[in-house]
């Protein structure tokens, strides 16, 4: 709780002091500038790839039978996109039951590069998963580390904490994502560093393909951009993430929902749209608008 209190106090804080600038100089409109761009788009890559992680160990942990996490042993994820090529291996602890279980997952990508997704995106390096607790059951924790971890020659770094949360009153499941240490890489060398708050939903479909995850209105982020500026970030409007997009449409960023994004004394609305599958976002600053296409290696 203190952390979410801490991100989120901050998040307002900022928000509160961009606005009051504005407000001083209410006859002003503030110009884009090609900061803006690289700003919204290195978070919103940041984003995307973290979610991404969030997502690949979730989809690990939930593809393992009970009775596969009775004891060690290596996974088989053929109809899995991104952990087909992947070697999943359970590794109990000694005190884990039927009823509490815990241990450890590995997820190791080869390091040649012949792990390749529908999307053409190549993995590799070691994805750590500590696991402790039923899947579902709220207070159950996932704690997800890296280790030379790359999708596409872009380096995820960071602690990032999965509590399970009661259900939504749709019986949609909720969880709380946490990053600590938080660090993309890009290709061009420059990295972008984020702490996470989010509450995520689970909108589960018929068909597994056309599941959708929700952050919720509330969800808070901050760290610093490519250009070492200090952000904070906060959605306003539930954002949606369609896996048919993904798979479909390679589509790696939310489809709808809002987010102000705050750096270099400017409060920047970024909406992703109304469901259309594409990597475009619309930006407003003071009043004025343009779209920005979001590049897959965030430069």
């Amino acid at each position: 709780m203190k952390n979410s209190f801490s991100l989120k106090g901050l998040t307002y804080l900022a928000m509160a002091f961009v606005m009051f600038l504005a407000s001083c100089k209410d006859n002003d409109k503030i110009d884009f500038t090609s900061n803006d761009a690289s700003n919204v788009e290195g978070e919103t890559t940041a984003d995307a790839f973290s979610n991404d992680a969030t997502d690949v160990s979730t989809d690990a942990v939930n593809g393992i039978s009970d009775t596969d996490f009775g004891s060690r042993k290596v996974i088989s994820f053929a109809a899995n996109d991104r952990l087909k090529c992947a070697e999943v291996t359970v590794i109990p602890s000694p005190n884990s039951t039927v009823d509490i279980p815990s241990g450890v997952i590995t997820i190791v990508y080869p390091s040649n590069g012949s792990c390749t997704d529908a999307r053409g995106v190549v993995r590799k390096g070691t994805i750590t998963i500590t696991y402790s607790g039923k899947r579902f059951v709220a207070g159950s924790t996932l704690i997800t580390t890296f280790t030379d971890y790359t999708v596409g020659g872009i380096k995820i770094e960071g602690t990032h904490t999965i509590t399970a949360l009661a259900p939504s009153s749709a019986g949609n499941l909720r969880f709380n994502v946490k990053i600590a240490g938080g660090k993309v890489t890009f290709l061009g060398g420059k990295t972008i560093t984020r702490e996470q708050d989010f509450t995520r939903e689970w909108q589960r479909a018929a068909n597994p393909l056309q599941d959708k995850w929700v952050l919720l209105k509330g969800s808070s982020a901050l760290g610093t951009t490519r250009n070492s500026t200090t952000y904070v970030m906060e959605v306003t409007e539930d954002i949606v993430h369609s896996r048919a997009c993904w798979i479909s449409d390679k589509v790696f960023i939310a489809v709808s929902g809002e987010k102000k994004f705050v750096t270099e004394n400017k409060l920047v609305t970024i909406n992703f749209g109304t469901g259309t599958c594409d990597n475009t976002v619309t930006i407003s600053i003071n009043g004025r608008s343009k779209e920005v296409n979001i590049a897959g290696d965030g430069n």
